[in-house]
């Protein structure tokens, strides 16, 4: 069985793997933030719907189709580890706001996530790695149930007008 469920939350102060407390939008600017969560039995055809339904999210909010590619391998490396590794139904949260896009997926086992060293011949063991080259900064949280990656999605603020029209800026 998978539930879904979305929502547009305020941001907020911290995100369970990020130490850093939020911010606000350049003066004037609306800061939006949007969530989307599903939560799956471990099973690997789960994989392959959570890559789906990442890639339809991130199509609705607008992120660009080369992030919402790398934000994919992403949720489709941490999810399969999750799925493989972990114990228990395995929970997917996308988080997105006006810079950065938030990924953790949480699962049952208190084993946190590690790179490893995968041999030439290895079949797996590369996953993690590739989630730390598409990615700003990637780690673990909870005691280990869940892992995070963090994706930006603005290299710069965007640029913000004053009027007296309105109070939300529509050029944000």
């Amino acid at each position: 069985m998978t539930t879904h469920r979305t929502a547009t939350p305020p941001r907020p102060g911290g995100d369970g793997g990020d130490a850093r407390v939020a911010g606000t939008a350049p003066t004037g600017c609306p800061l939006t933030s949007r969530v989307f969560e599903m939560v799956m039995e471990p099973a690997g055809v789960h994989v392959a719907q959570a890559r789906r339904t990442t890639v339809t999210v991130l199509s609705q909010w607008s992120v660009p189709d080369a992030l919402a590619e790398d934000a994919r391998l992403v949720v489709s490396e941490l999810v399969s580890n999750a799925i493989t590794h972990g114990s228990g139904d395995v929970r997917l949260r996308l988080w997105h706001d006006n810079y950065e896009l938030r990924i953790w997926v949480t699962d049952d086992s208190a084993a946190p996530a590690r790179r490893r060293r995968a041999g030439a011949s290895d079949r797996g063991g590369r996953g993690l790695h590739l989630v730390a080259r598409l990615s700003l900064r990637w780690g673990t949280a909870d005691d280990g149930r869940t892992t995070y990656a963090v994706i930006p999605t603005l290299t710069e603020a965007p640029p913000c007008r004053r009027t007296t029209r309105s109070s939300l800026d529509p050029t944000c």
